[in-house]
């Protein structure tokens, strides 16, 4: 038979209100100054099993162990980084991008558009970008409600030199010796005719 004494368990063994209250101050204390680990350290320290410590504490309606600080920042900056926050629109100018331009303003842009085209046969549309400060992708989409032709839609103007040499060309061919020559052979051949026909000619 052994002669060493085994030390007495913990289970068992009935606690006072004091000892309870001692044990339960003990956690909440722990867990305020270090966020949470009061109820293990309090098992280790009054040897008393965690579910009976975690009853009395609940009986006493003692607040949950929270969350570690450097957690909670953790948290809260990775919710930050997660919500996108809209950038301000920067202005470039007057008129810059991110304007809004009252139905007015367009309208003065259109017919601008409109009038340089009639004018130079093509070109308004980049003109009034730069005049006016705007993006070409807005004033394409201006001028494409506006039904005004943009881009390859622009009718091609024909060169006036080409042109005039097509008109030279065609009056050079009417004015040859032979055509000339064969117009009068034909001329000719009608007087004859008419002569037979006794009409008098001029």
């Amino acid at each position: 038979m052994s002669t060493k004494t085994k030390k007495a368990s913990a289970t068992g063994v009935r606690y006072t209100d004091a000892q309870k209250k001692e044990v339960v101050d003990f956690v909440i204390q722990y867990n305020s100054k270090n966020g949470r680990g009061g109820q293990s350290k309090a098992v280790t320290k009054f040897r008393v099993t965690p579910l009976t410590i975690a009853a009395w504490i609940k009986a006493a309606g003692a607040p949950k162990a929270a969350k570690p600080v450097a957690k909670k920042a953790a948290k809260a900056t990775k919710k930050a980084k997660a919500v996108k926050v809209s950038k301000p629109v920067k202005k470039t100018g007057k008129m810059g991008r991110g304007s809004r331009y009252t139905p007015e303003k367009k309208q003065e842009i259109i017919a601008y558009v409109t009038a340089y085209n009639a004018k130079h046969g093509r070109g308004g549309q980049s003109k009034a970008v730069a005049k006016y400060k705007l993006s070409p992708i807005t004033c394409a989409a201006w001028l494409k409600a506006a039904g005004v032709p943009t881009g390859k839609s622009l009718p091609k103007k024909a060169k006036p030199v080409k042109a005039a040499k097509k008109v030279a060309k065609k009056a050079a061919k009417a004015a040859s010796p032979k055509v000339v020559a064969g117009l009068l052979g034909k001329l000719r051949k009608i007087q004859a005719q008419l002569a037979k026909l006794g009409v008098k000619q001029p």
